[in-house]
């Protein structure tokens, strides 16, 4: 599955023989970091952001995902057998990318394989009292011309609410280099889960949170469980043609699942009452996706000048197929204790499909002037077409059709040879979240949404390898979310506007810093704001999100060495009409790695504790259902590169 541990059994290193070369071993995220705007290496993720939540805004949800830089329409996972981690371009960051976007970008980076053979076999026991196991490979086929990075994964998780889903996950990636400069790289991941129990979302029948019930306890019904593969594939290939550098990804993404649901407490009163308890349940939901971009580069350099001229075109289809599904009343109930009812049989209602095509031309320019600046400029003509088909008798909406030009622009400043200023604009034609389980339109898309970003900043080099950021951004979207008859549509227009900083880079021996502050200023105006109906705040924003995480290697005994992460949020709206907030929270997550070597294989020790003071707190999703956060938590792995 998508989780990347890096442990291993140190009995099978000493069954080896080949000679050592470091891979699984040595991934961390905090060393690995560039900045503190989300960075995940192995199964690490650190930063104020994630691919998810970007300065309040979901990349994935925008369809603004890449692998290696490439334009990728991500309607599933990729197992860590074969991504080996992200990176968020945000600001300064996503200066040097082809046409940026208003909401971010997360870009993903496949495994490499090595020079040497590399097995990399895993064991992990937590959190939760879960475990994992796993195996990656390095096989070089024909030396560096050819070679092979993968692996397979089993999981027993166990979640803060105590669902024990089971998953496996397979996937690799063969690396061809025939010749200088050209490269094919295809890939293949896969992800199967199964008995993924549904965590009870709570929905409070007034401006006050819900009773805490017990930790780690499932409280749902043992009945009400997914099973689905993630399935993605696809091929990278580059080469060097008269001068230009050529790159094309194609891919496809697939989301298939066999059953779904969602478990619903309604009117929850504060003394745990449920007023009406109801269960989703949805078969073959069903979200596929062929996309990809081929891109033409040339660079030429005019003395201290470097200019680089880009054609890319991309494109994709994507095909959804949802809704039928039945709701199962069960009445009464409670959300802080085991109310287990007998399952019913349930039959689904027809399905809708849509289909998305969108196919997008652009050219840029990037120039790079040494110790002066740099400057990017792009343009795109994108069109875009929606059909949604209805089942009879409804009468299905006509085709949406969108035909803009996208443009941006950014420039950066070299004042001195450590600080440099930059600024950019960036117009988008991005996707629109889709209806959340509590919606009466359940798991409807609606169509593409233009949105709009400015950003601006500094950029200070402190030392070498220690560098600071500094950033403002304002973000302009339509807003969506469920109205007074639980539908899901647009309400109004939101806007980000907010404060970034970053540092990050190795402040001493042995110490490496990755801290970073967003200040975030969300609000909603429309209509609905004016009538009184909503809050000027989106459900689930705050005004602070602070990260602070350190990796300290002992400089008088280099094996061992210590991790430390501090997160702050603070306050945050947790109802549309803003009369309620969660209290800010601060949770302390420590570990220690322990590196050796048995019969010259690397062998790392890692033990953590998450939320070391077992901080509890609420959680709050968008369209307004309570769950808690994870409660203190142990994990212990074993790596080792053979």
């Amino acid at each position: 599955m998508g989780i990347k541990t890096t442990g291993a059994c140190a009995l099978l290193a000493l069954a080896a023989a080949q000679p050592a070369l470091a891979q699984r071993t040595d991934d961390n995220a905090v060393t690995a970091a560039e900045d503190a705007f989300g960075t995940s290496v192995g199964d690490t993720q650190i930063g104020i952001y994630n691919d998810f939540d970007v300065r309040g805004f979901s990349p994935v949800d925008a369809g603004n995902v890449r692998i290696e830089g490439l334009y990728f329409d991500r309607q599933s996972s990729l197992t860590g057998r074969t991504q080996e981690g992200s990176t968020i371009r945000v600001g300064l960051s996503a200066q040097s990318y082809p046409f940026p976007a208003p909401t971010g970008i997360a870009d993903y980076s496949l495994r490499e394989p090595g020079k040497a053979f590399v097995a990399s076999p895993a064991v992990k026991y937590g959190d939760y009292a879960g475990w994992q196991a796993e195996a990656d490979f390095q096989v070089p086929i024909d030396g560096e011309r050819l070679g092979f990075a993968g692996g397979a994964g089993i999981y027993r998780n166990r979640e803060p609410w105590g669902g024990t889903p089971d998953f496996f996950s397979a996937g690799g990636v063969l690396r061809w280099a025939p010749a200088p400069g050209v490269e094919v790289k295809p890939f293949y991941s896969r992800i199967r889960g199964t008995s993924e129990e549904q965590q009870p979302l709570i929905f409070t029948s007034g401006a006050f949170l819900p009773k805490r019930g017990p930790d780690t306890v499932y409280l749902g019904q043992p009945w009400n469980t997914s099973a689905y593969v993630a399935l993605n594939y696809g091929l990278l290939a580059r080469a060097p043609v008269a001068g230009f550098d050529i790159r094309l990804g194609v891919f496809r993404s697939e989301f298939d699942t066999e059953n779904t649901g969602a478990d619903l407490l309604f009117d929850t009163d504060q003394t745990g009452r449920v007023g009406r308890r109801v269960i989703v349940r949805e078969r073959n939901f069903y979200a596929a996706s062929t996309s990809g971009e081929f891109r033409v580069t040339r660079s030429f350099a005019e003395g201290p000048r470097r200019h680089t001229l880009i054609a890319a075109v991309r494109g994709r289809q994507q095909d959804r197929r949802y809704g039928g599904a039945a709701l199962v009343e069960l009445g009464a109930s409670r959300s802080d204790a085991i109310d287990i009812r007998p399952e019913p049989v349930t039959v689904d209602g027809p399905k809708t499909l849509d289909r998305v095509t969108q196919a997008t031309f652009g050219v840029a320019y990037e120039g790079r002037w040494h110790n002066v600046g740099e400057l990017s400029f792009g343009i795109q003509k994108t069109d875009y077409r929606k059909r949604v088909t209805e089942p009879a008798p409804v009468v299905s909406p006509p085709e949406t059709k969108d035909s803009p030009w996208l443009i941006n622009a950014t420039a950066a400043i070299y004042v001195t040879p450590k600080l440099a200023i930059y600024g950019g604009y960036t117009r988008g034609l991005e996707e629109s979240p889709v209806a959340p389980n509590n919606a009466i339109n359940l798991n409807e898309a609606p169509p593409a949404i233009r949105t709009e970003q400015k950003d601006a900043g500094i950029r200070w080099t402190i030392s070498k390898g220690v560098t600071a950021v500094l950033g403002v951004f304002d973000i302009e979207k339509p807003y969506f979310n469920l109205d007074t008859v639980n539908r899901f549509r647009q309400l109004g227009t939101v806007r980000h506007r907010g404060v970034e900083f970053s540092i990050a880079g190795q402040i001493a021996p042995g110490l490496n810093l990755v801290a970073g502050n967003v200040m975030l200023d969300a609000e909603i105006s429309g209509e609905e704001v004016a009538r009184g109906v909503i809050g000027k705040r989106p459900i689930g924003t705050f005004v602070r999100h602070t990260i602070v995480s350190m990796d300290y290697r002992l400089p008088w005994f280099d094996p061992l060495s210590f991790d430390a992460t501090f997160e702050q949020t603070s306050d945050r709206i947790a109802n549309a009409a803003n009369t309620l907030v969660i209290p800010e929270r601060a949770v302390v997550h420590l570990g220690a790695r322990y590196r050796m070597k048995i019969d010259n294989h690397p062998v790392l020790i890692r033990a953590t504790v998450g939320n070391v003071t077992n901080t509890f707190g609420w959680n709050v999703g968008g369209s307004g259902f309570f769950v808690p956060n994870g409660a203190r938590r142990y994990s212990l792995t074993i790596a080792a590169d053979i």
